[in-house]
């Protein structure tokens, strides 16, 4: 097990935060010490109070990352993918990240994370520094190299691997890359959609298969408690986890193939676990004794809400509405105009200086109230509007909007769905 007497003693008096990504390697190296990187895209607000909480560092958090060679990384066009192969390791639809690695790269734990809900549901700076202690007592166990459970050092020779390498990069520019053209800024959800731009082009991709993205614990069963990372807080009755044998006040300590330092880890295994119906088995502690049981996973198990992700509503995932975006009405206009709080009632954005599209150009005006697409009204507006509207819709697609005016007459206008453009 791990002893703090293990570990060296920190020898700067405060955290330092490097930038250059090889000579913390090199350092990495030479002082045997792991390696915490953090990917930041500074541009969005999401996950900005948590990275400032992690530079800040605090009593809990400063003496853990003493012990780690501490790397800020901000910008995702350089991010060399052999290194952090995000692709099923980060959810690309989050602005801030954690990679924890050995000296060699080879990667012990990724932290971070976020749901629906917000983007600290799933974290905290003391989630972080039990994932950071964690890691401490993994990288000085004595048994660790013979246990070789951390896969693979990457092969870091030559020039890096970065997301405007990937197949997908030209035909997504091609969309119109607007930050990348503006300010040289590369998102990480752009790297998710340059990521899956292939099966786009090739009319492969499966809305329903390549969407259960991230599952959460829930998705199997169980709630971690956020702060723990890894203590099971419930468990649902006849879930997959229940039938698995988990109980409340076990912790998880290995799924699928990877150790477990967080909760991070836990939905990077389900991330990367079967699409469909399938089984994948965990490993937890009851007190002192470890026990092993299989997760059951029924068809559609991956099902989440989509719509709080960038990628989703904005991204280059079936057809735009063929204007801006979709704004929300408020109740006492809604009740002016006749519409029920159940039903749809969005108001069209058509953009600051934008070319005219297409739903304007049949006839959609900006005081116009959309309160049906092809006959179907349910309450959505702003990102689970373009969410609903992406995923039920092609380009090419005929379209007919049933939209009310400020008179309270109806009338349909009907257009060509087009493809989505870049942001």
């Amino acid at each position: 097990g791990f002893h703090a007497a293990a570990a060296p003693t920190p020898s700067l008096a405060k955290v330092e935060w490097r930038s250059d990504l090889g000579a913390a390697l090199k350092e990495a190296r030479a002082s045997q010490r792991p390696l915490f990187v953090t990917l930041r895209c500074l541009p969005c607000k999401q996950c900005a109070s948590f990275d400032q909480a992690v530079l800040e560092g605090g009593a809990a958090l400063e003496p853990l990352l003493a012990q780690f060679i501490t790397v800020r990384l901000t910008s995702a066009k350089e991010l060399d993918l052999r290194m952090f192969p995000v692709e099923g390791r980060q959810d690309l639809d989050l602005s801030w990240w954690g990679w924890l690695l050995a000296p060699d790269a080879r990667i012990y734990s990724i932290f971070g994370g976020r749901d629906e809900v917000s983007d600290t549901t799933r974290i905290s700076p003391a989630a972080l520094a039990n994932t950071l202690r964690r890691v401490l007592e993994h990288h000085y166990d004595p048994r660790r190299a013979a246990w070789d459970i951390d896969g693979a050092a990457p092969a870091l020779d030559g020039k890096a691997i970065t997301p405007l390498d990937l197949p997908g990069f030209a035909s997504w520019k091609k969309r119109g890359a607007t930050s990348l053209e503006k300010d040289g800024c590369l998102h990480c959800h752009q790297v998710a959609e340059i990521l899956r731009q292939p099966a786009v082009d090739a009319k492969t991709f499966d809305k329903v298969r390549d969407l259960g993205l991230w599952p959460l614990p829930e998705n199997v069963g169980l709630v971690l408690e956020r702060d723990d990372g890894l203590l099971v807080k419930s468990v649902t009755l006849g879930g997959a986890a229940a039938r698995a044998g988990v109980q409340v006040g076990d912790r998880l300590v290995v799924a699928g193939d990877r150790k477990l330092f967080g909760q991070a880890d836990f939905r990077g295994v389900l991330q990367r676990g079967p699409l469909g119906a399938g089984v994948l088995d965990v490993r937890f502690l009851r007190g002192a004794e470890l026990k092993h049981g299989v997760l059951e996973l029924a068809e559609g198990w991956r099902t989440t809400v989509l719509s709080w992700r960038t990628s989703i509503a904005g991204g280059n995932i079936g057809a735009s509405p063929g204007f801006a975006w979709p704004l929300d009405v408020k109740a006492d206009q809604r009740k002016k105009l006749g519409i029920a709080a159940d039903a749809m009632a969005v108001k069209p954005w058509f953009g600051k200086g934008k070319r005219e599209g297409p739903a304007q150009k049949a006839g959609l005006r900006e005081d116009d109230v959309i309160i049906a697409v092809d006959g179907r009204s349910p309450n959505v507006a702003q990102r689970e509007f373009m969410t609903w509207f992406r995923l039920a819709h092609e380009p090419g697609d005929k379209v007919v909007l049933t939209v009310r005016d400020a008179h309270g007459k109806d009338r349909e206008v009907r257009y060509v769905a087009p493809a989505p453009l870049g942001d």
